[in-house]
């Protein structure tokens, strides 16, 4: 089911949609905490490396450049904190990895911005202005990274609920 979840998502990146809002982050962190750990990397790498370079070169017409890996570094970075709702799911470890997982692809990949596409110099201050010029993101993006996760957690814990309801009701009438 999560690899499902994930190439839906990924799917929702080609059809209109708000900018900077999208399922993607919650999907990724779904997938990190229902995948085994070596798949998640590599499943979300791939899908979301695939849709990358089809909406940069296709859809953008933007050139490819070393800056994807990056990219793809940032999206499994959010898998990767999916991992701490592995074995023990609770509403606060999900409400940190709605921050953190932003928090990561935002570090990491306004880090390949400043280091790789020229737009701000290679100092600290360059750094630092990359890092501010992309703030007003990223309410959008918790925002959205949030109402997907919970949505997709909220809908597993409800299945998990009932499933052992019945469990335990079966063993009980024997």
């Amino acid at each position: 089911m999560a690899y499902l979840t994930i190439i839906v998502a990924v799917l929702t990146r080609f059809i209109p949609h708000p900018w900077d809002f999208s399922p993607v982050y919650g999907a990724l962190l779904f997938g990190g905490a229902n995948m085994k750990k070596r798949d998640s990397i590599w499943f979300s790498a791939l899908i979301l490396g695939a849709s990358d370079v089809v909406l940069t070169k296709f859809i953008y017409h933007f050139n490819l450049g070393w800056g994807e890996l990056i990219q793809m570094a940032a999206f499994v970075s959010i898998a990767m904190i999916g991992w701490i709702l592995k074995k023990h799911f609770s509403v606060v470890r999900l409400g940190f990895a709605c921050l953190a997982a932003p928090l990561s692809f935002y570090l990491i990949s306004d880090f390949g911005v400043w280091l790789g596409y020229g737009s701000y110099p290679h100092t600290w201050n360059g750094l630092l202005a990359c890092y501010i010029a992309a703030i007003p993101y990223q309410g959008r993006i918790t925002a959205s990274t949030a109402l997907f996760a919970v949505l997709l957690f909220g809908a597993q814990q409800i299945y998990l609920w009932q499933a052992n309801r019945k469990k335990h009701l079966h063993a009980f009438i024997g």
